[in-house]
Protein backbone atom coordinates (compact mmCIF):
# COMPACT_ATOMS: atom_id res chain seq x y z
CA UNK A 1 0.00 0.00 0.00
CA UNK A 2 2.98 2.38 0.31
CA UNK A 3 2.95 2.75 -3.07
CA UNK A 4 -0.50 3.28 -3.95
CA UNK A 5 -0.39 7.07 -3.34
CA UNK A 6 2.61 7.53 -5.47
CA UNK A 7 1.02 5.51 -8.08
CA UNK A 8 -2.15 7.04 -7.98
CA UNK A 9 -0.53 10.78 -8.42
CA UNK A 10 1.83 9.27 -11.02
CA UNK A 11 -1.11 8.35 -13.56
CA UNK A 12 -3.06 11.68 -12.92
CA UNK A 13 0.17 13.81 -14.28
CA UNK A 14 0.19 10.80 -16.96
CA UNK A 15 -3.51 11.58 -17.88
CA UNK A 16 -2.99 15.32 -18.06
CA UNK A 17 0.49 15.21 -20.39
CA UNK A 18 -1.70 12.91 -22.60
CA UNK A 19 -5.02 15.18 -22.41
CA UNK A 20 -1.62 17.81 -23.88
CA UNK A 21 -0.41 15.41 -26.28
CA UNK A 22 -3.89 14.74 -28.01
CA UNK A 23 -2.71 18.20 -29.55
CA UNK A 24 0.33 15.88 -31.40
CA UNK A 25 -1.65 13.10 -32.31
CA UNK A 26 -2.60 14.27 -35.71
CA UNK A 27 -1.87 17.00 -38.07
CA UNK A 28 -3.68 20.31 -37.34
CA UNK A 29 -5.75 20.61 -39.85
CA UNK A 30 -8.16 23.71 -40.63
CA UNK A 31 -11.79 22.29 -40.75
CA UNK A 32 -13.32 24.75 -43.52
CA UNK A 33 -9.82 23.97 -45.85
CA UNK A 34 -11.10 20.22 -45.44
CA UNK A 35 -14.38 20.54 -46.35
CA UNK A 36 -13.72 23.15 -49.44
CA UNK A 37 -11.00 19.90 -50.49
CA UNK A 38 -13.76 17.36 -50.08
CA UNK A 39 -16.03 19.31 -51.99
CA UNK A 40 -13.75 19.87 -54.53
CA UNK A 41 -13.25 15.79 -55.07
CA UNK A 42 -16.93 15.24 -55.27
CA UNK A 43 -17.14 17.97 -58.29
CA UNK A 44 -14.32 16.16 -59.75
CA UNK A 45 -16.28 12.87 -60.44
CA UNK A 46 -19.76 11.58 -61.46
CA UNK A 47 -22.83 12.20 -59.14
CA UNK A 48 -23.27 8.51 -58.53
CA UNK A 49 -19.20 7.92 -57.80
CA UNK A 50 -19.14 6.28 -54.11
CA UNK A 51 -16.04 8.71 -52.43
CA UNK A 52 -14.12 7.24 -49.28
CA UNK A 53 -11.54 9.74 -47.42
CA UNK A 54 -8.15 7.54 -46.78
CA UNK A 55 -6.10 10.23 -45.64
CA UNK A 56 -6.08 14.09 -45.22
CA UNK A 57 -2.95 16.01 -44.18
CA UNK A 58 -1.14 18.94 -44.30
CA UNK A 59 1.34 19.25 -47.26
CA UNK A 60 5.00 19.42 -45.84
CA UNK A 61 6.32 21.89 -48.57
CA UNK A 62 3.36 24.06 -48.44
CA UNK A 63 1.97 24.92 -44.94
CA UNK A 64 -1.37 26.21 -46.90
CA UNK A 65 -1.73 22.62 -48.66
CA UNK A 66 -3.79 19.64 -48.14
CA UNK A 67 -3.42 16.02 -49.22
CA UNK A 68 -6.21 14.29 -49.38
CA UNK A 69 -6.45 10.75 -51.01
CA UNK A 70 -9.79 9.01 -51.32
CA UNK A 71 -10.78 5.72 -53.34
CA UNK A 72 -13.92 5.97 -55.58
CA UNK A 73 -16.26 3.42 -56.65
CA UNK A 74 -18.72 3.45 -59.39
CA UNK A 75 -19.75 1.35 -62.54
CA UNK A 76 -16.20 1.45 -64.11
CA UNK A 77 -14.85 0.22 -61.10
CA UNK A 78 -12.70 1.32 -58.11
CA UNK A 79 -9.58 3.27 -58.10
CA UNK A 80 -7.07 5.19 -56.02
CA UNK A 81 -7.00 9.42 -56.18
CA UNK A 82 -5.28 11.74 -54.77
CA UNK A 83 -6.11 15.28 -54.73
CA UNK A 84 -3.96 18.59 -53.46
CA UNK A 85 -5.24 21.93 -52.28
CA UNK A 86 -3.33 24.81 -51.93
CA UNK A 87 -4.55 27.79 -50.40
CA UNK A 88 -3.99 31.21 -50.32
CA UNK A 89 -2.96 31.45 -46.40
CA UNK A 90 -3.01 29.51 -43.50
CA UNK A 91 -4.58 31.47 -41.87
CA UNK A 92 -6.94 34.74 -41.69
CA UNK A 93 -9.54 35.43 -45.13
CA UNK A 94 -6.73 33.76 -47.40
CA UNK A 95 -7.58 30.24 -45.91
CA UNK A 96 -11.08 30.06 -47.61
CA UNK A 97 -9.43 30.79 -50.86
CA UNK A 98 -8.36 28.18 -52.89
CA UNK A 99 -5.45 28.99 -55.73
CA UNK A 100 -4.51 25.71 -57.50
CA UNK A 101 -6.17 22.48 -57.65
CA UNK A 102 -3.35 19.12 -58.32
CA UNK A 103 -5.68 15.76 -59.27
CA UNK A 104 -3.71 13.21 -59.21
CA UNK A 105 -0.46 14.96 -59.82
CA UNK A 106 -2.39 17.08 -62.66
CA UNK A 107 -2.75 20.73 -62.15
CA UNK A 108 -6.02 22.06 -62.78
CA UNK A 109 -6.49 24.85 -65.66
CA UNK A 110 -7.64 28.10 -64.60
CA UNK A 111 -10.72 28.43 -66.30
CA UNK A 112 -11.45 24.73 -64.87
CA UNK A 113 -10.44 26.13 -61.22
CA UNK A 114 -12.28 29.47 -61.65
CA UNK A 115 -15.66 26.96 -62.86
CA UNK A 116 -15.09 25.01 -59.78
CA UNK A 117 -15.04 27.83 -57.21
CA UNK A 118 -17.63 30.09 -58.65
CA UNK A 119 -20.46 27.59 -59.02
CA UNK A 120 -19.52 24.83 -56.86
CA UNK A 121 -17.36 25.62 -54.03
CA UNK A 122 -19.52 28.74 -52.99
CA UNK A 123 -22.48 27.12 -52.93
CA UNK A 124 -21.95 23.66 -52.55
CA UNK A 125 -21.03 22.53 -49.20
CA UNK A 126 -20.98 18.73 -49.27
CA UNK A 127 -19.11 16.80 -47.86
CA UNK A 128 -17.88 12.79 -47.42
CA UNK A 129 -20.57 11.50 -44.91
CA UNK A 130 -20.39 8.79 -42.65
CA UNK A 131 -22.33 6.07 -41.00
CA UNK A 132 -22.64 6.14 -37.26
CA UNK A 133 -20.24 3.90 -35.12
CA UNK A 134 -23.98 2.76 -33.09
CA UNK A 135 -27.29 1.82 -34.18
CA UNK A 136 -29.65 3.65 -31.79
CA UNK A 137 -32.82 5.39 -31.99
CA UNK A 138 -32.99 8.92 -32.64
CA UNK A 139 -34.16 9.59 -28.99
CA UNK A 140 -31.07 8.03 -27.55
CA UNK A 141 -29.14 10.07 -29.97
CA UNK A 142 -30.66 13.18 -29.04
CA UNK A 143 -29.93 12.76 -25.38
CA UNK A 144 -26.35 11.26 -26.11
CA UNK A 145 -25.51 14.51 -28.06
CA UNK A 146 -27.12 16.34 -25.36
CA UNK A 147 -24.58 14.68 -23.04
CA UNK A 148 -21.46 14.60 -25.20
CA UNK A 149 -22.54 18.69 -25.18
CA UNK A 150 -22.16 19.11 -21.38
CA UNK A 151 -19.15 17.18 -20.68
CA UNK A 152 -16.85 20.09 -21.59
CA UNK A 153 -19.32 22.49 -19.49
CA UNK A 154 -19.10 20.50 -16.75
CA UNK A 155 -15.48 20.55 -16.60
CA UNK A 156 -15.22 24.17 -17.05
CA UNK A 157 -17.56 24.60 -14.57
CA UNK A 158 -15.72 21.72 -12.27
CA UNK A 159 -11.96 23.87 -12.82
CA UNK A 160 -13.06 27.02 -11.63
CA UNK A 161 -15.54 26.03 -8.60
CA UNK A 162 -11.96 24.26 -7.76
CA UNK A 163 -10.15 27.50 -7.58
CA UNK A 164 -12.93 28.88 -5.39
CA UNK A 165 -12.44 26.14 -3.32
CA UNK A 166 -8.66 26.31 -3.12
CA UNK A 167 -8.86 30.02 -2.30
CA UNK A 168 -11.65 29.67 0.85
CA UNK A 169 -10.60 26.68 2.09
CA UNK A 170 -6.95 28.82 3.19
CA UNK A 171 -8.80 32.36 3.98
CA UNK A 172 -12.22 31.70 4.33
CA UNK A 173 -13.16 34.67 1.05
CA UNK A 174 -14.46 34.28 -2.27
CA UNK A 175 -12.77 35.67 -5.25
CA UNK A 176 -15.21 36.80 -7.65
CA UNK A 177 -12.62 37.72 -10.36
CA UNK A 178 -12.25 33.84 -11.24
CA UNK A 179 -14.53 33.69 -14.36
CA UNK A 180 -12.05 36.68 -15.68
CA UNK A 181 -9.37 34.85 -14.98
CA UNK A 182 -10.53 32.03 -16.80
CA UNK A 183 -11.40 34.69 -19.67
CA UNK A 184 -8.00 35.42 -19.67
CA UNK A 185 -6.27 31.90 -20.02
CA UNK A 186 -8.33 32.22 -23.29
CA UNK A 187 -7.30 35.07 -24.84
CA UNK A 188 -3.72 34.74 -23.84
CA UNK A 189 -3.89 31.51 -26.09
CA UNK A 190 -5.27 33.22 -28.92
CA UNK A 191 -2.41 35.50 -28.84
CA UNK A 192 -0.37 33.10 -28.40
CA UNK A 193 -1.86 31.03 -31.45
CA UNK A 194 -1.58 34.56 -33.38
CA UNK A 195 1.92 34.61 -32.54
CA UNK A 196 2.27 31.50 -33.99
CA UNK A 197 1.29 31.52 -36.60
CA UNK A 198 2.84 34.65 -37.14
CA UNK A 199 6.32 32.96 -36.98
CA UNK A 200 5.42 30.07 -39.38
CA UNK A 201 3.44 26.85 -40.30
CA UNK A 202 0.67 25.86 -37.95
CA UNK A 203 1.82 22.62 -36.23
CA UNK A 204 0.62 20.61 -33.10
CA UNK A 205 4.25 21.98 -31.45
CA UNK A 206 2.47 25.87 -31.72
CA UNK A 207 -1.38 24.53 -30.81
CA UNK A 208 0.26 22.89 -27.39
CA UNK A 209 2.90 26.29 -27.06
CA UNK A 210 -0.46 28.52 -27.10
CA UNK A 211 -2.30 25.99 -24.52
CA UNK A 212 0.04 26.22 -22.15
CA UNK A 213 0.64 29.86 -22.35
CA UNK A 214 -3.16 30.72 -21.36
CA UNK A 215 -2.82 28.01 -18.23
CA UNK A 216 0.81 29.74 -17.39
CA UNK A 217 -1.02 33.36 -18.34
CA UNK A 218 -4.30 33.25 -16.56
CA UNK A 219 -1.91 31.53 -13.21
CA UNK A 220 0.52 34.42 -13.22
CA UNK A 221 -2.40 36.41 -13.30
CA UNK A 222 -4.66 35.17 -10.17
CA UNK A 223 -1.03 35.10 -8.17
CA UNK A 224 -0.57 38.88 -8.87
CA UNK A 225 -4.24 39.40 -7.87
CA UNK A 226 -3.86 37.08 -5.00
CA UNK A 227 -0.75 38.71 -3.69
CA UNK A 228 -1.68 42.71 -4.73
CA UNK A 229 -5.73 42.83 -4.05
CA UNK A 230 -6.73 40.04 -1.71
CA UNK A 231 -3.57 39.15 0.89
CA UNK A 232 -3.03 43.44 1.84
CA UNK A 233 -6.87 43.47 2.37
CA UNK A 234 -6.98 40.38 4.58
CA UNK A 235 -3.94 41.65 6.58
CA UNK A 236 -6.49 44.81 7.39
CA UNK A 237 -9.98 43.37 7.63
CA UNK A 238 -11.27 40.37 9.41
CA UNK A 239 -14.94 41.12 7.25
CA UNK A 240 -15.01 38.92 4.13
CA UNK A 241 -16.92 42.18 2.39
CA UNK A 242 -13.70 43.89 1.66
CA UNK A 243 -12.43 41.01 -0.53
CA UNK A 244 -15.86 40.61 -2.49
CA UNK A 245 -15.61 44.12 -3.43
CA UNK A 246 -11.89 44.35 -4.09
CA UNK A 247 -12.08 41.25 -6.06
CA UNK A 248 -15.29 42.13 -7.87
CA UNK A 249 -14.08 45.53 -8.87
CA UNK A 250 -10.70 43.60 -10.44
CA UNK A 251 -13.18 41.16 -12.85
CA UNK A 252 -14.88 44.29 -13.94
CA UNK A 253 -11.62 46.28 -14.66
CA UNK A 254 -10.23 42.83 -16.44
CA UNK A 255 -13.67 42.72 -18.68
CA UNK A 256 -13.37 46.09 -19.74
CA UNK A 257 -9.76 45.69 -20.53
CA UNK A 258 -10.58 42.80 -22.49
CA UNK A 259 -13.62 44.14 -24.36
CA UNK A 260 -11.77 47.47 -25.42
CA UNK A 261 -8.68 45.36 -26.89
CA UNK A 262 -10.63 42.90 -28.34
CA UNK A 263 -11.34 45.00 -31.48
CA UNK A 264 -7.63 45.22 -32.33
CA UNK A 265 -6.83 41.11 -32.47
CA UNK A 266 -8.57 38.48 -34.34
CA UNK A 267 -10.65 36.14 -31.74
CA UNK A 268 -11.12 32.99 -33.24
CA UNK A 269 -9.26 29.96 -33.55
CA UNK A 270 -8.79 28.16 -36.84
CA UNK A 271 -11.56 25.55 -37.39
CA UNK A 272 -9.12 22.61 -35.86
CA UNK A 273 -10.01 18.85 -35.32
CA UNK A 274 -13.53 20.23 -35.98
CA UNK A 275 -14.36 17.64 -38.76
CA UNK A 276 -17.32 15.51 -36.96
CA UNK A 277 -17.01 12.06 -36.04
CA UNK A 278 -20.73 10.10 -35.94
CA UNK A 279 -20.74 7.98 -33.16
CA UNK A 280 -24.68 6.77 -32.89
CA UNK A 281 -28.07 7.48 -34.36
CA UNK A 282 -29.78 6.62 -37.91
CA UNK A 283 -31.31 8.74 -40.26
CA UNK A 284 -33.48 10.68 -37.95
CA UNK A 285 -30.73 11.95 -35.59
CA UNK A 286 -27.36 11.13 -35.56
CA UNK A 287 -25.27 12.15 -32.20
CA UNK A 288 -21.59 13.95 -33.66
CA UNK A 289 -18.59 15.23 -31.78
CA UNK A 290 -15.80 16.31 -33.01
CA UNK A 291 -12.04 15.94 -31.97
CA UNK A 292 -11.94 19.40 -30.61
CA UNK A 293 -14.91 18.83 -28.25
CA UNK A 294 -13.02 15.36 -26.89
CA UNK A 295 -9.52 17.52 -26.60
CA UNK A 296 -11.60 19.80 -24.54
CA UNK A 297 -12.94 17.60 -22.75
CA UNK A 298 -9.96 15.20 -21.80
CA UNK A 299 -7.97 18.54 -20.58
CA UNK A 300 -10.63 19.74 -18.28
CA UNK A 301 -11.12 15.74 -17.09
CA UNK A 302 -7.52 15.32 -16.83
CA UNK A 303 -7.08 18.46 -15.27
CA UNK A 304 -9.23 17.70 -12.70
CA UNK A 305 -7.67 14.36 -12.13
CA UNK A 306 -4.43 15.95 -11.23
CA UNK A 307 -5.99 18.98 -9.01
CA UNK A 308 -7.31 16.00 -7.19
CA UNK A 309 -3.98 14.10 -7.02
CA UNK A 310 -2.01 17.30 -5.84
CA UNK A 311 -4.39 17.94 -2.78
CA UNK A 312 -4.66 13.99 -1.84
CA UNK A 313 -1.14 12.49 -2.48
CA UNK A 314 1.34 15.25 -2.32
CA UNK A 315 3.42 17.74 0.32
CA UNK A 316 1.47 21.02 -0.73
CA UNK A 317 -2.05 19.09 -0.76
CA UNK A 318 -1.42 18.00 3.09
CA UNK A 319 0.25 21.81 3.95
CA UNK A 320 -3.34 23.31 2.59
CA UNK A 321 -5.32 20.67 4.20
CA UNK A 322 -3.30 21.73 7.50
CA UNK A 323 -3.50 25.41 6.48
CA UNK A 324 -7.10 24.97 6.00
CA UNK A 325 -7.91 23.18 9.26
CA UNK A 326 -5.47 25.23 11.87
CA UNK A 327 -3.40 28.35 10.43
CA UNK A 328 -1.66 28.79 13.09
CA UNK A 329 -0.60 25.25 13.90
CA UNK A 330 0.21 24.74 10.75
CA UNK A 331 2.75 27.85 10.81
CA UNK A 332 4.17 26.41 14.02
CA UNK A 333 4.86 22.73 12.42
CA UNK A 334 6.92 24.41 9.99
CA UNK A 335 4.84 24.69 6.74
CA UNK A 336 6.05 28.04 4.72
CA UNK A 337 2.73 29.98 4.75
CA UNK A 338 4.05 32.53 2.13
CA UNK A 339 5.35 29.95 -0.38
CA UNK A 340 1.83 27.81 0.38
CA UNK A 341 -0.39 31.09 -0.51
CA UNK A 342 1.60 32.02 -3.70
CA UNK A 343 1.03 28.47 -4.24
CA UNK A 344 -2.61 28.45 -4.16
CA UNK A 345 -3.34 31.82 -5.80
CA UNK A 346 -1.40 30.51 -9.02
CA UNK A 347 -2.79 26.70 -8.80
CA UNK A 348 -6.25 28.21 -8.78
CA UNK A 349 -5.10 30.76 -11.64
CA UNK A 350 -4.27 27.99 -13.86
CA UNK A 351 -7.42 25.78 -13.30
CA UNK A 352 -9.08 28.86 -14.18
CA UNK A 353 -6.98 29.52 -17.39
CA UNK A 354 -7.49 25.79 -18.43
CA UNK A 355 -10.85 26.31 -18.17
CA UNK A 356 -10.95 29.21 -21.01
CA UNK A 357 -8.32 27.50 -22.97
CA UNK A 358 -11.08 24.48 -23.07
CA UNK A 359 -13.92 26.76 -24.16
CA UNK A 360 -11.66 28.41 -26.70
CA UNK A 361 -10.79 24.31 -28.11
CA UNK A 362 -14.43 23.29 -28.10
CA UNK A 363 -16.26 26.47 -29.38
CA UNK A 364 -13.51 28.56 -31.30
CA UNK A 365 -13.07 31.84 -28.81
CA UNK A 366 -14.09 33.64 -25.47
CA UNK A 367 -15.67 36.46 -24.86
CA UNK A 368 -15.50 39.19 -22.01
CA UNK A 369 -19.01 39.14 -21.21
CA UNK A 370 -18.41 35.32 -20.79
CA UNK A 371 -16.79 35.97 -17.58
CA UNK A 372 -19.66 36.45 -15.28
CA UNK A 373 -21.65 33.89 -16.56
CA UNK A 374 -18.86 31.15 -15.39
CA UNK A 375 -18.27 32.89 -12.35
CA UNK A 376 -21.62 32.57 -11.24
CA UNK A 377 -22.13 28.84 -12.28
CA UNK A 378 -18.89 28.01 -10.99
CA UNK A 379 -19.83 29.79 -7.28
CA UNK A 380 -23.06 27.89 -7.27
CA UNK A 381 -21.07 24.22 -8.02
CA UNK A 382 -19.05 24.93 -5.33
CA UNK A 383 -21.85 26.29 -2.82
CA UNK A 384 -23.81 23.54 -3.58
CA UNK A 385 -20.60 20.74 -2.95
CA UNK A 386 -19.51 22.32 0.24
CA UNK A 387 -17.31 25.46 -0.52
CA UNK A 388 -14.03 25.52 0.59
CA UNK A 389 -14.12 21.53 -0.67
CA UNK A 390 -11.77 20.17 -4.02
CA UNK A 391 -14.23 17.25 -4.22
CA UNK A 392 -17.29 19.08 -3.08
CA UNK A 393 -16.39 21.63 -5.76
CA UNK A 394 -16.67 19.21 -8.75
CA UNK A 395 -19.54 17.24 -7.58
CA UNK A 396 -21.37 20.21 -7.76
CA UNK A 397 -20.38 21.39 -10.73
CA UNK A 398 -21.25 17.76 -12.25
CA UNK A 399 -24.85 18.35 -10.61
CA UNK A 400 -24.95 22.16 -11.92
CA UNK A 401 -23.87 21.08 -15.18
CA UNK A 402 -26.28 17.59 -15.18
CA UNK A 403 -29.50 19.70 -14.52
CA UNK A 404 -28.33 22.18 -17.39
CA UNK A 405 -28.28 19.59 -20.37
CA UNK A 406 -31.49 18.11 -19.05
CA UNK A 407 -33.58 20.83 -18.44
CA UNK A 408 -32.65 22.78 -21.88
CA UNK A 409 -33.24 19.40 -23.54
CA UNK A 410 -36.73 18.46 -22.42
CA UNK A 411 -38.08 21.82 -20.92
CA UNK A 412 -38.22 25.47 -22.11
CA UNK A 413 -34.91 27.08 -21.58
CA UNK A 414 -35.96 30.50 -21.01
CA UNK A 415 -35.85 29.45 -17.39
CA UNK A 416 -32.89 27.17 -16.95
CA UNK A 417 -30.83 29.97 -14.96
CA UNK A 418 -34.61 30.26 -12.80
CA UNK A 419 -34.03 26.51 -11.75
CA UNK A 420 -30.21 26.60 -11.28
CA UNK A 421 -30.34 29.22 -8.93
CA UNK A 422 -34.07 27.53 -7.41
CA UNK A 423 -31.40 24.69 -6.62
CA UNK A 424 -29.02 26.97 -4.62
CA UNK A 425 -31.86 28.26 -2.37
CA UNK A 426 -32.96 24.47 -2.08
CA UNK A 427 -29.49 23.75 -0.79
CA UNK A 428 -28.65 26.96 1.10
CA UNK A 429 -32.07 25.60 2.95
CA UNK A 430 -32.18 21.80 3.21
CA UNK A 431 -27.81 21.59 3.91
CA UNK A 432 -26.35 25.01 4.47
CA UNK A 433 -22.63 23.02 4.86
CA UNK A 434 -23.52 22.11 1.22
CA UNK A 435 -23.57 18.70 -0.17
CA UNK A 436 -20.23 17.36 1.34
CA UNK A 437 -20.78 19.32 3.93
CA UNK A 438 -17.03 20.73 4.15
CA UNK A 439 -18.83 24.32 4.38
CA UNK A 440 -19.93 23.34 8.30
CA UNK A 441 -17.65 24.23 11.37
CA UNK A 442 -15.77 21.28 11.50
CA UNK A 443 -12.43 20.36 10.52
CA UNK A 444 -11.93 19.12 6.69
CA UNK A 445 -9.79 16.09 6.41
CA UNK A 446 -10.08 16.78 2.73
Amino acid sequence: MAGHPQGCLRLSLMMCGLALLLVGCGSVIDADQARLCRAAAVALHDDDTDITETQLGPLRSDPAALRYSYRTRSALGSAPHELICHFAAQTGAGRFDLVALVADGRPLGEVKLYILKRWWLDDNRNEVGGRPVLRVDPQGAYWLQQALGGIVMMGVYGLIASGFALVHGLFGRINLAFGEIAVAGGVYMLIAFSFAGALGRIDPAGLTAALLAGVAGAALLSWVIGRTVIVPILARARSPQPVLIATLAVAIVLTELFRLTSAARENWLPALFNRPIYLAGEAGFIATVTPAQLLAAGLTLSGISLLLGLIRFTGYGRAWRAHADDPLMAAMVGIHVPRLVGATFALAGGCAGLAGVAMVVAYGTITPGDGLSMTLKALISAIIGGIGSVPGALLGAVLVAGVEIVWSSAFDIAYRDVVIYSLLVAVLILRPGGLLQRAAPSPREF
